[in-house]
């Protein structure tokens, strides 16, 4: 939506505000706390990354505007880049199609497949497609089962795509877009809505809309492989994060 455009360039000019790291012996934990100002939107961004021992990173980012009557958010969360190879999903969440917070016409339950298969290709204009909400835990592996566990506290709304935001902003129709190894992979808070009431146009309702205030969320990473055995167990034994003991 243009009215919202200013959140597509909300990340430029970001700049670094400060850095702290905070070790924690007892829990053999370190502590690394990011925060940046994000002068087009005036706005702050906090990641906080506490690393254990075991390899496991509890991610807690915070979002907090210095003005709020800015447009509607689109999307709130982060989005990393996978390199090529890991182009397999899992997740427990609603499925296997795509979900929306006002489209959740899906059971949940465990569903998986390739990340190409989460992209719709019978779109005119190719757009956002393929993502899933309500998302206990995701997994993105390569052929031999390595990859990257994501576990929401508690819930997450997750997409993964082999095309960046730009790309499908840029492309006409959807054999326009570049063919890409890479997987890139949302993990938000929660996007807004698709609407559409009117079957075209019409604004999502209130509820499933994203005003411009300030939101804390959090996710735990962790990195698997085939051997440590059944990822369901796995994800089961990453929702609970230990907490630090100082």
């Amino acid at each position: 939506v243009r009215s919202q455009g200013i959140w597509r360039k909300a990340h430029e000019g970001a700049k670094v505000k400060s850095v702290s790291i905070g070790r924690y012996p007892r829990s053999k934990a370190a502590t690394v706390t990011i925060t940046m100002e994000l002068p087009a939107v005036d706005a702050t961004w906090q990641t906080v990354y506490t690393v254990y021992g075991r390899g496991d990173v509890a991610v807690t980012a915070r979002f907090d505007p210095n003005k709020t009557d800015l447009p509607y958010i689109p999307r709130m969360g982060m989005q990393m880049v996978l390199p090529a190879g890991f182009d397999r999903i899992m997740w427990l969440g609603r499925g296997p199609h795509e979900t929306y917070c006002d489209r959740k016409d899906a059971r949940v339950g465990l569903y998986q497949g390739t990340v190409a298969e989460q992209f719709y290709w019978d779109y005119t204009e190719p757009g956002e497609s393929g993502n899933k909400v309500d998302v206990r835990w995701v997994a993105l592996m390569n052929r031999k089962g390595i990859g990257l566990l994501a576990v929401g506290q508690p819930l997450l709304s997750v997409n993964a795509l082999h095309y960046t935001t730009d790309d499908l902003q840029a492309a006409e129709h959807p054999y326009q877009l570049p063919k890409r190894d890479i997987t890139v992979l949302n993990l938000d808070l929660m996007q807004q809505g698709v609407g559409g009431d009117n079957s075209w146009g019409a604004w999502p309702h209130k509820e499933y809309l994203i005003p411009c205030r300030q939101y804390t969320y959090r996710f735990c990473l962790r990195p698997i492989d085939r051997w440590m055995g059944d990822i369901r167990n796995i994800a089961t034994a990453s929702m609970a994060v230990p907490s630090i003991e100082r």
